[in-house]
Parts: structure tokens; C-alpha cells; sequence
């Protein structure tokens, strides 16, 4: 498909083919915006097509989508082509070392998959980047998962009543079961050890995490789609985090 972004200019502009100029005239931007808008129209438009079979997500960057494989940038002014070239996805190659490999062999050996709120909890960190509100969705989607499972089994061992509590509604309500069981509130034993930057990030996170439900109901019940810059990003890890430390010496 071929996407033409048109804008007035003067010459000196016109004939300025540097990555600034580009930006100022927010030529990539505008074609990846309409290129997201364009598939996420389709995806609506009908059921069923094929574009469920795909993310279709937003994109500051054209590169970025992962409906993109490779594109070709022509910049024409004047009826003239200044420039051609060809950019490829910037996304980078996924880094697999020994430990990481051994890991997952191991982990596919044991007839172990990832649970669900771990999956749940690194597809925040990739809508994150992509699609905020999303991100925000799934963060909650994993704590609230890791939440009921850990009730259900980890503190099921203790106290058969928390089998009935991790059916109970609500992260909130799941939440103070989980206090229970684990001993504190979120991280309090981490916090208690650590010193300095790690202690920063532990307090950070716990305050993420104190407004994770409050974001998620403004998105499901109001419609705000508008979130605080790298909110959804440091929701995601502060979720993975809280997640770790819900199932460590337990």
C-alpha cells in the first residue's frame, strides 16, 4: 500500500530533506498514525476479516507496527524525488544467551509453562509502548490473576478459607486477603532490606501500583484514554515486580 503525507511548506522547507525537518513537519508520524488508524477502522468495519489475526496498535513510528515488515520513504517535492530509501522494522533482534536458553529449556522440560499472569503481565509491557490504555488493562489483568491464583494455592496450604477468598470481587478485596497471607502490604519485607536506589524504586513501584486500579476505572467506566507520560511502562514493571514478591519464600 502506498500512504501520502501532504503538507504546505516553503521551499527552503520543501527541499530540506534532514531527519529534524521531518520530525518538524511530523511527515512519519502522521503516516504511522494513519496507518494504525486505517487498520484499526478495518478491524471494526466487518466481522469476520482476517485483521483480528493481527495487533493492530498505535504507532509514533511506522517501523514500530508490527503489521510493518519493511517500508520504502520517498520524499517528493515539486513533482521531484529528493530522496529514497528503504527502512526496515526498528524493532531489534531478540538477545537469547545460555542462561536465558537454559532456562527455557528447562522450564519446557518440566511440562512448566508460564503461568497466565506472568504472560499477562509482559503483554503490559509491550502494549505499554504501544497502546497505553491497553497496557494499563493487561497490568491489571495480571495482578489480579496472580492475586486469585496465589489465594487459591499458595495460601490455600495455610488457611482452606482462602480458597472461598479468591473468589472474592475485586483487586482490592483480593488484595487485603493477599496482606494477610504474605504477612504486610506490598513489598514491606523487600523495602525493610533494601537500601538506597533499590529502595526508591521498591517505594515507587508500591505507589504505582496503589494507583493502578484508579487508572483502570477511569479507562473502563469514564472512557480516559489520557495517561501521565510512561505510566503504563512503569505500571507494567511495578506489576511484575509486586508479582515476584507475592510468590518469593512462600
Amino acid at each position: 500500500m502506498t500512504l501520502h503525507v501532504e503538507r504546505e511548506c516553503t521551499d527552503e522547507q520543501g527541499i530540506d530533506i534532514s531527519e529534524s525537518n521531518s520530525s518538524r513537519l511530523r511527515l512519519k508520524q502522521d503516516a504511522a498514525k494513519g496507518f494504525w488508524q486505517l487498520f484499526e477502522a478495518i478491524r471494526e468495519a466487518a466481522l469476520p476479516n482476517t485483521v483480528f489475526m493481527y495487533p493492530v496498535v498505535p504507532s509514533e513510528d511506522i517501523r514500530l507496527n508490527p503489521l510493518v515488515r519493511d517500508c520504502e520513504l520517498e520524499w517528493i517535492y515539486e513533482g521531484k524525488c529528493l530522496q529514497r530509501s528503504s527502512i526496515g522494522r526498528g524493532i531489534p533482534t531478540i538477545e537469547i544467551t545460555e542462561d536465558r536458553w537454559a532456562a527455557a529449556v528447562k522450564r519446557l522440560g518440566s511440562g512448566e509453562p508460564v503461568p497466565v499472569y506472568t504472560r499477562f503481565a509482559l503483554d503490559a509491557i509491550y502494549f505499554a509502548e504501544h497502546d497505553p490504555p491497553r497496557g494499563i488493562i493487561m497490568a491489571c489483568a495480571a495482578w489480579e490473576t496472580a492475586l486469585r491464583y496465589y489465594l487459591a494455592t499458595v495460601a490455600l496450604k495455610r488457611d482452606p478459607a482462602y480458597h472461598l477468598a479468591s473468589k472474592g470481587l475485586g483487586i482490592p478485596r483480593l488484595y487485603e486477603f493477599a496482606k494477610l497471607a504474605r504477612g504486610g502490604p506490598l513489598f514491606y519485607d523487600w523495602i525493610d532490606k533494601a537500601i538506597d536506589l533499590e529502595r526508591d524504586a521498591l517505594e515507587s513501584y508500591r505507589e504505582r501500583m496503589e494507583k493502578l486500579g484508579g487508572m483502570r476505572n477511569k479507562l473502563l467506566h469514564e472512557g480516559e484514554t489520557k495517561l501521565p507520560e510512561m505510566a503504563a511502562t512503569h505500571s507494567a514493571l511495578a506489576v511484575l515486580s509486586a508479582i515476584e514478591w507475592l510468590f518469593t519464600g512462600t
